[in-house]
């Protein structure tokens, strides 16, 4: 059926092809073709990340992708409505039908609400050459969500202060250890400066927090993770997960009502990050950096943990060859199981001893931070079943193994001519877990390699795309793979 259904959609696009001229007045569409293929069967790290989730679960694979969006809005009307749709179908061992985005968003104002699936990114980082925002960096299919927004920062009292944020709620519907929980997200971000302030100054926070649902796994008789055979979810759950604050656990009747588990911890799954960062303009370029803390309790806020997050700079020439270049520092290896160096150097006790991290993971929600069994934030949190099978452990039940990491990453993007080069270099040391049973990993080494090239075609009117990646080390199998397409805009 998916292959009829496939073939249908390919034998649909030759007629789109005929209406060009009307399609260049209404909308933006774009119609790509390609196929994929590696020496292991399996994508290259740099093919595979960040990719949100339209990507090939065995290969060779060929692949048909089409993208329908409003043209942008380049007038500032009070009022627009906006849709956008992004058809994926790969044919090959495992034929899938994906949609990445489907949406449609209503513009009033300074405000923005939006429901369906929509490609995004959280956290102050360089959203077009990151290795990725560490809570949120597009590298797992968007989930279907309802989002009220600023998405634009917004003069707040005077013109150097300017805020945008948003407010949403998700679905993560079935996976594979839980079923109908949901995703409470929101975020706020200030910037000091003008528009056209030589420096401009930011900060931030995201909040994530899984919730209710009902798992799947059968828990022990008496396991205090559950109670009435579900995870709570009712409005009082609901008030604890956006303000999660433990005296307002205090303050209602049905205290009693809760599970242990949840009441000495926090309702549903906390993470995020709280992010600062200074944009500086030049005369003929820009640099941004950024740090992103992450959380996942309360370390931060006590300055335990504060060395972990992801560390980046960015560079912007206005002119030249290269066009731009990107560095960044990822480091997870406290999680609360020491005091920070900032911490040490003000003399500050551990506020939360034995409270350590075990990030992206969870003991209600098996599935960890992930969804469809890609991890929501940085790729390089990378999930068991990707690791060398020696390296796996003998615990279904976690999602990522090795989360203590080091990693260093290199973006740049530069033109030759016409043509347009990306490349993306990481080298990470791998530490394995704190908490793991089984067969924890020893620190090993691993370096990957992607090249992406964009070839204009004038004659066709349109564009070769060339991605060639290499995995080297001994977290994941040694690979070469190679992705070529053509893509046409109208």
């Amino acid at each position: 059926m998916k292959f009829f259904t496939s073939i249908s959609i390919l034998l649909f696009t030759t007629a789109v092809f005929a209406q060009e001229k009307q399609l260049k007045n209404k909308f933006n569409y774009q119609f790509e073709l390609g196929g994929y293929f590696s020496l292991t069967n399996k994508l290259p790290f740099w093919q595979a990340s960040n990719q949100y989730g339209s990507i090939p679960k065995e290969l060779p694979s060929f692949m048909c992708r089409q993208v329908l969006k409003t043209k942008k809005d380049t007038l500032n009307k009070f009022f627009r409505l906006d849709y956008g749709a992004e058809l994926v179908t790969l044919l090959g061992r495992q034929p899938q039908l994906i949609i990445p985005e489907g949406y449609i968003c209503a513009k009033i104002g300074a405000f923005q609400i939006y429901a369906g699936r929509k490609k995004e990114i959280f956290g102050l980082v360089d959203t077009t050459l990151s290795s990725g925002s560490i809570s949120w960096s597009g590298n797992a299919l968007p989930l279907p969500k309802i989002q009220i927004a600023i998405p634009d920062y917004t003069k707040l009292f005077f013109k150097w202060l300017s805020f945008k944020g948003t407010f949403a709620h998700a679905w993560f519907g079935e996976q594979a250890f839980a079923k109908g929980y949901y995703l409470h997200q929101k975020s706020i971000f200030l910037r000091l400066g003008t528009p056209t302030a030589k420096i401009k100054l930011f900060g931030g926070i995201v909040h994530n927090v899984q919730w209710g649902g009902t798992p799947k796994v059968k828990l022990p008789e008496g396991d205090d993770r559950l109670f009435n055979g579900k995870f709570p979810e009712d409005w009082f759950v609901y008030g604890n997960v956006v303000f999660p604050f433990k005296k307002l656990w205090h303050i209602t009747p049905k205290y009693e009502d809760y599970n242990k588990f949840e009441l000495g911890n926090r309702f549903g799954n906390h993470l995020g990050s709280l992010d600062a960062g200074a944009e500086i303009n030049f005369n003929k370029s820009k640099l941004l950096l950024y740090k992103q803390f992450i959380f996942d309790d309360g370390q931060l806020f006590g300055l335990t943990n504060t060395d972990d997050g992801l560390y980046g700079i960015s560079f912007t020439p206005y002119k030249g060859a290269f066009k731009k270049v990107v560095f960044e520092y990822l480091y997870t290896k406290n999680q609360g199981h020491y005091v920070s160096a900032f911490g040490r150097l003000l003399g500050l006790p551990d506020r939360h001893p034995n409270e350590e991290n075990f990030l992206f993971n969870h003991q209600q929600y098996l599935d960890g931070w992930s969804y469809n069994r890609n991890t929501i934030g940085t790729p390089f949190l990378t999930p068991e079943e990707n690791l060398r099978s020696e390296k796996q452990v003998d615990n279904g039940y976690i999602f990522v193994n090795n989360n203590r990491v080091w990693a260093c990453y290199l973006g740049l993007m530069n033109q030759i001519g016409t043509i347009s080069f990306t490349n993306r270099l990481s080298f990470s040391k791998n530490f394995g877990s704190y908490d793991v049973v089984g067969k924890p990993i020893s620190p090993v080494t691993q370096i990957s390699y992607s090249v992406n090239t964009v070839i204009p075609l004038s004659k066709l009117k349109a564009d070769l795309n060339v991605n060639v990646a290499v995995d080297h080390g001994d977290l994941i199998r040694d690979n070469f793979g190679s992705y070529v397409s053509i893509i046409k805009k109208w």
